[in-house]
């Protein structure tokens, strides 16, 4: 099995648990806190699909604008990046059921159109991540490792969800 092939694998298990994970969520308790203090369960799922589309974009700029994206790595950025993802996520009309499911296959079939486009040689690009911006992938991160975060980012929440649903 080719990388390309490995992690198309992994993204299509993660595709595949989301969506269990969004059916075993009734509706109604979207509004109720998760293990996450900051956000609703509602909240949580919805973060997880825009994430996606910020994981492509980090994909985009690492191959293609390197020295820029580390240039903007710092906590000045990342402070602005934790702003913003907290207002998206907080976007009730969003956070429906079929406006999730909606959401996570655009944002799978961005990733996955990024990865046939990807060279081998691409899979080692990498920049810099500062703790502040992503704790999970701090240090030297690589296209490859952007692509596996896909996986562990939904393990996260879907953990912090679980962990709520139990004391509802």
């Amino acid at each position: 099995m080719t990388l390309n092939e490995e992690l198309a694998h992994e993204m299509e298990i993660t595709r595949q648990n989301f969506h269990h994970l969004l059916d075993s969520v009734p509706e109604t308790f979207y509004s109720h806190p998760s293990d996450n203090p900051a956000w609703t369960i509602g909240d949580v799922l919805y973060h997880i699909t825009i994430g996606l589309l910020a994981l492509r974009f980090e994909i985009w700029m690492i191959r293609h604008a390197n020295r820029l994206f580390q240039l903007a790595m710092n906590d000045l950025t990342s402070t602005i990046f934790n702003r913003v993802n907290t207002l998206f996520a907080r976007q009730p009309k969003r956070i429906a059921r079929q406006n999730l499911g909606k959401a996570y296959e655009a944002g799978h079939a961005g990733l996955i159109s990024s990865l046939k486009r990807i060279r081998e040689s691409d899979f080692q690009k990498s920049v810099i991540y500062p703790k502040s911006f992503v704790a999970e992938l701090a240090g030297e991160v690589s296209v490859e490792r952007i692509f596996r975060y896909v996986k562990e980012h939904f393990d996260t929440h879907a953990e912090q969800i679980n962990k709520a649903l139990k004391e509802v």
